[in-house]
């Protein structure tokens, strides 16, 4: 349960808010595994975006 609150108090101080569901599960997940050391969330948001970039035209083509 600590995680949980760990993860939704790290999400409400950021400026922009995670509204995207894959990417909260994304970002929960990775703050769980990692712990501390864990990357920000516009860190984390901009690497999820480029690997989804890569996906969505993959899946497209």
């Amino acid at each position: 349960m600590r995680t949980i609150e760990r993860i939704l108090r790290i999400l409400r101080q950021r400026e922009t808010p995670v509204t995207d569901p894959t990417f909260a599960t994304y970002y929960s997940m990775l703050v769980s595994e990692v712990g501390s050391g864990a990357p920000t969330v516009e860190e984390a948001r901009r690497d999820f975006e480029s690997v989804r970039r890569v996906l969505d035209r993959a899946f497209i083509a």
